[in-house]
């Protein structure tokens, strides 16, 4: 190498300048007691703009990472919760499922203790009550499969609810007393008077029925219980149908009627019992129309 030529250059010049630029300022900075250099002061001038689009983009970066694992852990604790909360669904069927089975048999058993020799279906459950109709119609769960015979009526613990009217293979539709398509030989329990229950819309909004071709001079009273009288064979003696609200004389003026509170709570049905035979049961159907 020609360190003569080299001394004379340009290069050399300039790194000399250099030298001597920060020797200059690292002897400022001794004297000066700076805690900051020069150099330093000039880097960090020209570097400000850099650094501050650097943590902008760094501050953007973290926000979303928050953003997305805030968004992910609550995503996975909605997760939770829905599963949770249909692990508790699922309970509470459950739960309503074993009361409902508790309170039909529970029915059955009351059916039972006061009439031992009926036959019974197991408890159907009441699937589709008829839409906007006064008389309270249903569907059943159970059929021809099940062994729910045509005609055959339709009970609870509380009393008479109506009869079927239309079998399928696993389902049923019932008629109920409220209906005036139904009905039913009477009697009641007091005074051993009988007539014909027949319900009729007019009544059937107070979840009520009638009771008609009553003798004037029978001893008839209000609250008086009125029962199935058992005199054709489609209906048992003494199931109960309601108590007497009304009395009143008939438009021929030949006999009374009674407007007749039923027993059952239709628009309360969740579980019913079909009688499928019992004592006096015979062919004859002339209790209904």
């Amino acid at each position: 190498m020609n360190f003569n030529a080299f001394f004379h250059s340009t290069k050399f010049r300039v790194l000399v300048c250099i030298l001597a630029l920060l020797t200059g300022i690292m002897l400022y900075s001794l004297k000066s007691g700076a805690e900051t250099d020069l150099a330093t002061r000039t880097l960090q001038a020209l570097t400000a703009p850099a650094r501050k689009v650097s943590a902008s983009i760094s501050d953007s970066i973290n926000r979303k990472l928050d953003t997305y694992y805030e968004a992910k852990a609550y995503r996975e604790e909605n997760q939770r919760l829905r599963e949770q909360i249909a692990s508790l669904n699922q309970e509470l069927i459950g739960y309503d499922d074993a009361v409902e089975e508790r309170d039909a048999l529970r029915d059955q058993l009351g059916i039972k203790e006061q009439h031992s020799t009926f036959t019974l279906s197991t408890p159907c459950k009441v699937i589709m009550p008829v839409v906007n109709d006064a008389t309270y119609s249903f569907q059943i769960d159970q059929g021809t499969e099940e062994g729910i015979l045509l005609n055959a009526p339709v009970i609870c613990a509380d009393g008479l609810i109506g009869v079927v009217t239309e079998v399928g293979p696993h389902y049923s539709s019932v008629t109920t007393i409220l209906s005036p398509e139904l009905s039913v030989g009477a009697v009641i329990l007091q005074t051993g008077d009988g007539g014909i229950v027949e319900g009729n819309l007019r009544n059937a909004a107070e979840r009520c029925t009638r009771m008609m071709y009553l003798d004037k001079k029978s001893g008839v009273s209000l609250g008086n219980l009125v029962m199935t009288a058992g005199t054709t064979g489609l209906f048992p003696y003494g199931i109960p149908i309601g108590n007497i609200t009304e009395l009143g004389l008939e438009e021929s003026g030949l006999s009374l009627y009674a407007v007749v509170s039923t027993s059952v709570d239709f628009s309360a049905l969740e579980s019913v019992t079909v009688l499928l035979d019992f004592d006096g049961k015979d062919a004859s159907l002339n209790e209904t129309k």
